[in-house]
């Protein structure tokens, strides 16, 4: 009987168009939609040197002092904030500015002036080292008034940058801003496993289809032949998930860290989920099949918001308002196992999404098994 019914299930499945868009080309669409709309997203929050000038004026050779501080902060290194263009007349550095070259420039006329024609974060940072080293050289004739010859003791810890605190990080992985979205789209994938479910559960009740009244009576042992249709979806679900993985990772360039492998794991364990979901919604309910796929699409797309597909840092909101939901949501719990994969090094929390997500399957089985066990037919 395995024979007979896997196979056919498997190419049953391969040929419902329904469960092709949502399970196959849908996802593969919105992952390229991800990948260009977020590809570039990590890049744009990365700092470069500010290209700034200043006027090459007799002020500013003869205030030594600033002249050393702006170098400073300009030199080629890990610390360089500027890059600094020395420029012979404000004609020349007003047409910089207005070209967008730079993004100010300095004229040394007693105290430094900035002169900018906008109000972005590049002007700001110039603005603020302008007001430190003023605020600094204030601090500095006060202290020669009070108490000649000090300058020389409190001149380095005035102009020192003081650090407190210390970047650490979690992994050796790359933080990544668009990696969530991914992360998110997997866990509806493996949500989509439903339609197999749904399915499979469908053709089991006699009054929503032929096949249904004739599988209802069939003499094999029904939970034999769910077992067996159950298996072949699932093979055609996670053939889908492995597409799509291999899509965002190697053709999209997508990393999901070095454990793979773990990660198919992790696909493993959200699809047979998936296919609970779908069960479970199939057997509780007595609607025709088109309006449990509305359900299970609905349900679907509420939980894979919650987990952060459409509104990145929701999924942490809702971890904070309601931890509970955010437990108990199953898209929820398949990403965060990526995410664990991902910027942990300890495998803890991976362990412990993996258990609840299998654990969830198991009560919705059960939950279906229940329903189609008590489903009885007056006539056939």
């Amino acid at each position: 009987m395995f024979m007979n019914i896997y196979p056919k299930r498997v190419l049953r499945s391969l040929r419902n168009i329904e469960t092709t868009v949502w399970t196959w080309i849908f996802p593969f669409f919105l992952a390229t939609l991800f990948y260009a709309a977020f590809t570039n997203l990590g890049a744009s929050f990365q700092f470069s040197e500010i290209p700034v000038g200043v006027i090459d004026s007799v002020e500013y050779r003869q205030n030594a002092p600033f002249a050393a501080a702006l170098e400073s902060v300009s030199a080629e290194g890990d610390g360089q904030l500027f890059d600094l263009q020395l420029l012979p007349n404000r004609q020349e550095a007003d047409g910089l500015l207005e070209a967008g070259d730079i993004h100010g420039y300095i004229i040394v006329d007693g105290a430094p002036k900035l002169i900018v024609t906008g109000n972005g974060l590049q002007q700001t940072i110039i603005k603020g080292f302008l007001d430190r080293f003023v605020q600094t050289e204030r601090v500095m004739e006060e202290i020669i008034k009070q108490t000649p010859g000090a300058p020389a003791e409190y001149l380095p810890s005035l102009l020192s940058p003081v650090n407190y605190t210390d970047e650490a990080s979690l992994s050796e992985n790359p933080q990544s801003e668009s990696v969530g979205y991914f992360y998110s789209l997997l866990a509806m994938v493996c949500l989509y496993g439903g339609f197999q479910g749904l399915i499979t559960v469908s053709e089991l009740q006699a009054n929503l289809s032929p096949l249904g009244a004739r599988n209802t009576m069939s003499p094999n042992g029904r939970f034999r032949m769910v077992a067996y249709d159950l298996l072949g979806g699932f093979t055609v679900q996670y053939m889908s998930l492995l597409t799509v993985v291999a899509y965002i990772r190697f053709a999209l360039g997508v990393s999901f860290g070095p454990q793979l492998w773990l990660v198919l794991v992790t696909c493993l364990a959200g699809s047979l989920l998936g296919l609970s979901l779908g069960a479970m919604v199939s057997a509780t309910s007595k609607l025709k099949e088109q309006a449990k796929t509305a359900i299970l699409i609905s349900i679907t797309m509420a939980l894979s918001f919650l987990s952060g597909l459409m509104v990145g840092g929701i999924n942490y909101m809702v971890a904070q308002a309601a931890p509970i939901v955010a437990w108990l949501n199953p898209a929820a719990r398949i990403a965060d196992a990526f995410y664990c994969l991902y910027y942990y090094d300890t495998y803890e929390r991976f362990f412990l999404n993996i258990g609840i997500i299998l654990a969830m399957a198991v009560a919705m089985l059960c939950v279906a098994a229940v329903f189609v066990r008590r489903q009885r037919y007056e006539s056939v």
